[in-house]
C-alpha cells in the first residue's frame, strides 16, 4: 500500500525518526500531530465569472477563505482593465479587434475561448479541485464562453457547477441566444443551476440571490473537502494501526518544507 502524505507544516525530527526506525507508536504520534497542526492540504475552489454579468456577480463573492480564487474571463479588455476585485483574464486578445467584446456574437466568443484554452488551463484551472462558473446568458461572451469552458473542464476532468441566468422576456434577441446556449449546456452537463430574470424585481435582487447561493455552495464544498482530507486520512492511519502493519517506507524528505511525500506500507 502506498499513499501520499501532504503537510503544510513540518513534522519534527522526532516523529520522522520514529517512522524511519519502524517504531510502532509512529502511527499514533503522526496522526495526533496532523490533527493538532491541521496539516492537511488546503482545497482550491476557483470561481469564474464569464462575461460582464457573470464577472459582476463573482466580484461580490465572499473572500473569507484563501482556498477560494476568483477570476473574470471576458472578451472586453477595456472592462477587464477596470477590475481590481477579481483577477481579470482577457480572452481573444489575438482575435478580437479594438480590445472590445465579442459584439454579441456567440461564434466569436466560442472561437476566442477555444483558442485561449491552453492559457485558461494554465492561469485559471491549474491545481484546482472544483470550479464554479457564473454567467449571464443572452450575450455573446456569456453564452459562447460558458459552453466552451464546460467542454474544457470536462476534457480535463475537473469537477464543476454552473450558475446561469436567463434574460428578461422582452429581450427578444438575447432570449433567443440564451435558449440556444441553455440547450447546449444541457447537452454537456447536468451540473447547472438556472435563474430567470423574470422571477425577480431587479437585477440587483437576482445578483444578490446568486451571490448568496454561490457562497453557500462553495462553503459547503470546502466543508466536505475538510472531512475528506482530515477524517479520511485519519481513517487510513487508524486502519493501519489496527492491523498492526509494521513494515513502513517513509520518504526521507517528508516534512522538511511542508510539501508532499510517500508512505509505503507492506
Amino acid at each position: 500500500m502506498i499513499f501520499r502524505l501532504w503537510t503544510r507544516k513540518t513534522i519534527n525530527r522526532e516523529v520522522k525518526a520514529m517512522a524511519l526506525n519502524y517504531d510502532e507508536n509512529f502511527y499514533k504520534v503522526l496522526l495526533n500531530k496532523l490533527k493538532e497542526d491541521r496539516a492537511f492540504p488546503e482545497p482550491s475552489v476557483t470561481c469564474i465569472g464569464i462575461g460582464g454579468g457573470g464577472c459582476n456577480i463573482v466580484s461580490k463573492l465572499n473572500r473569507n477563505s484563501s482556498s477560494v480564487k476568483t477570476f473574470c474571463l471576458n472578451t472586453d479588455q477595456i472592462s477587464n482593465a477596470k477590475r481590481s476585485d477579481v483577477t481579470p483574464v482577457n480572452i481573444g486578445t489575438d482575435y478580437i479587434r479594438d480590445k472590445r467584446d465579442s459584439g454579441g456574437f456567440v461564434k466569436v466568443a466560442k472561437k476566442a475561448f477555444k483558442d485561449d484554452s491552453p492559457e485558461i488551463s494554465l492561469k485559471v484551472l491549474k491545481d484546482t479541485e472544483l470550479v464554479v462558473i457564473v454567467t449571464t446568458l443572452g450575450g455573446g461572451t456569456g453564452s459562447g464562453g460558458s459552453v466552451q469552458i464546460v467542454k474544457l473542464l470536462k476534457s480535463e476532468r475537473i469537477p464543476f457547477h454552473v450558475f446561469a441566468v436567463r434574460p428578461f422576456e422582452f429581450e427578444d434577441g438575447r432570449k433567443e441566444i440564451s435558449d440556444e446556449a441553455i440547450e447546449e449546456l444541457k447537452r454537456e452537463t447536468n451540473d447547472i443551476t438556472f435563474y430567470d430574470n423574470n422571477e425577480f424585481d431587479s437585477i440587483k435582487e437576482i445578483n444578490q440571490k446568486i451571490k448568496n447561493d454561490v457562497d453557500r455552495f462553495v462553503q459547503h464544498k470546502l466543508a466536505a473537502f475538510e472531512v475528506i482530507y482530515s477524517d479520511g486520512f485519519g481513517l487510513v492511519l487508524s486502519e493501519i494501526l489496527n492491523e498492526r502493519q509494521l513494515s513502513i517506507d517513509l520518504d526521507v524528505n517528508i516534512g522538511e518544507s511542508g510539501e508532499s511525500g510517500l508512505i509505503g506500507i507492506k
